[in-house]
């Protein structure tokens, strides 16, 4: 018999789309949670249509947010709707949301409803900015958070504009922090016998990550700090993306035992103890010639090797990968973090699973990404009771 769950006797009901709900969702579900994903008919979650090709029902963003959950479909907007979802928040633990702040206040089912119906519910609201304070109201979405936050003002060379971080770096951030939030909320009602209200603002669950930034602006005077690939305020020399025979790599030999070990290694023993190059301080006043120096020994050779060569004297650095490339790595395989399966709806394709692993083990996707409303019949079957008939009137009346 497999070894139980944490969290396989907690029900979700995940009201969340796009990114940063449904991971903080899957990541739960990864634990054992059972998670409803409810969508609005007919087109269920907006992330659905992101990069989807023309003969596929829905992207692989979304197939990569969703493993493991049942997907039935519900309109909050109508009367009837919202007096379902009354009914499913009685035998549920925790409602997930990420809608602009206030919205399910507006449809009468905000936390103050919710909690006096269901004492023991867990709400979990994550939101832009927050549901208080002069900017609550705002719309936010990924990139314009990053750019009201300073990330992108942090991003890109010191002699352009800001670029906004590629990834969906604010997003994900506000996801993990919105997980954690659930987690302690859980383990406080285990003690209490209460629900809690779990608040996450992405702009604030961002603010950490800035640490590096902030500290160089207070405590260094740092005002410049869009800085490229090196680092902030150019603080840190060597620290920079070099260029190789097949692509790019990043070296960080910042502290003077690497930088000797570097030098060496690109057989310019001399430089380690240069009097303009010895110490960081006057490497930080070089940064140009000593990245001329480190760029003339990467260049002659490809990405591996000199990754061998790093490796083999303790000095920092990554392949700049391709996407393609991350999404084969042998490492990641290995380690069952990434998975190849086989969709029902968009064939073979690899997915990411869950980061956290307990007592080392890898984890399995038990269920992929679902079509809109997969589990309606079953579900409203068997947690109201309804006959197939009025399931169909249901949908007829577009209330699922």
């Amino acid at each position: 018999m497999a070894n139980p769950l944490p969290l396989d006797d907690l029900r979700v009901l995940d009201l969340t789309h796009y990114y940063n709900g449904p991971y903080a969702t899957m990541l739960l579900s990864y634990l054992g949670a059972e998670v409803i994903k409810i969508e609005g008919p007919p087109y269920g979650d907006g992330m659905r249509a992101l990069y989807r090709a023309p003969d596929k029902p829905f992207g692989m963003p979304f197939a990569l947010m969703n493993s493991n959950k049942r997907a039935i479909t519900l309109n909050l907007k109508s009367d009837e709707g919202r007096a379902i979802f009354k009914k499913l928040v009685l035998k549920a633990d925790i409602v997930v949301e990420n809608f602009a702040a206030g919205t399910l206040d507006s449809m009468g089912l905000g936390w103050e409803v919710l909690r006096a119906l269901n004492p023991r519910l867990i709400y979990a609201s994550g939101t832009g900015y927050g549901l208080s304070g002069p900017n609550r109201d705002l719309p936010a979405f990924d990139p314009v958070v990053q750019a009201n936050t300073g990330i992108m003002a942090l991003t890109g060379a010191s002699d352009g504009p800001p670029f906004k971080a590629g990834p969906a770096v604010v997003d994900i951030l506000g996801a993990t922090h919105l997980f954690a939030g659930i987690l302690a909320a859980v383990r406080q009602r285990d003690r209490t016998g209460q629900g809690l209200m779990v608040e996450l603002s992405l702009q604030e669950s961002t603010l950490a990550s800035l640490s590096t930034h902030i500290g160089a602006w207070y405590g260094m005077g740092f005002r410049q700090l869009r800085d490229g690939n090196h680092s902030s305020g150019s603080y840190v020399v060597p620290f920079n993306a070099y260029p190789a025979r097949d692509g790019w790599v990043m070296i960080l030999a910042g502290d003077n035992a690497r930088w000797r070990k570097l030098c060496a290694l690109i057989g310019h023993p001399e430089f380690g103890e240069d009097p303009r190059f010895a110490k960081l301080a006057g490497r930080r006043q070089h940064q140009e010639a000593i990245d001329h120096i480190v760029a003339e020994w990467t260049r002659t050779k490809t990405r591996q090797q000199i990754m061998d060569d790093l490796a083999a004297n303790d000095i920092f650095g990554g392949i700049v990968k391709e996407i393609d490339e991350v999404m084969t790595d042998p490492h990641l395989h290995e380690r069952g973090t990434l998975r190849e399966i086989d969709h029902p709806q968009l064939g073979r394709m690899t997915i990411f699973t869950s980061p956290i692993r307990l007592n080392g083990a890898p984890n399995v996707p038990q269920s992929p990404a679902p079509p809109v409303g997969r589990d309606n019949e079953g579900f409203y079957a068997a947690e109201l009771g309804l006959t197939a008939a009025e399931i169909a009137s249901l949908r007829d009346r577009k209330v699922i």
